[in-house]
């Protein structure tokens, strides 16, 4: 089976429509990255490694227009991948009623992303398959009294 990225990746170049859209790099939503990296959300809600295909996902949710791109993030070449959001339609109207910056995108993306069904499976996969370290005996020496 091939995946959505596959799918886009096969695509032919976008329209020229989409120039216009919001760009998003998943290097903005990353936890592990810092500012000078290209982190452009507080660090206590971002994410930690987000993909293209988790942002587009998000933006359905949200009924937003998404484009997935394969194209280098340019402050860093070896991370492919950018989403192109429409948050204003050809008549200057916004498209969602409660996001109107790309600022405000951003912050719905750090809040869903986590919440998405692939985020949660992992990470109870992760908890499941991870040994527990073993509890150490309590019992306490006692001190001899003479």
């Amino acid at each position: 089976t091939q995946s959505t990225w596959d799918i886009y990746c096969k695509m032919e170049p976008m329209p020229v429509f989409v120039k216009k859209w919001q760009t998003i790099y998943p290097a903005y939503l990353n936890s592990k990255l810092t500012v000078q990296q290209g982190r452009r959300v507080p660090k206590g809600i971002a994410v930690e490694a987000p993909l293209c295909e988790e942002i587009a996902e998000v933006g359905k949710f949200l009924k937003l227009d998404c484009v997935i791109e394969d194209k280098a993030y340019p402050r860093d070449f070896s991370q492919r991948g950018r989403v192109k959001v429409l948050l204003k339609n050809d008549d200057r109207v916004f498209v969602h009623a409660e996001i109107h910056t790309k600022k405000q995108l951003l912050k719905k993306l750090c809040e869903y992303i986590p919440k998405l069904k692939s985020r949660v499976a992992k990470d109870l996969l992760a908890t499941a398959t991870t040994p527990q370290p073993a509890k150490q005996s309590s019992k306490k020496k006692k001190k001899h009294q003479e």
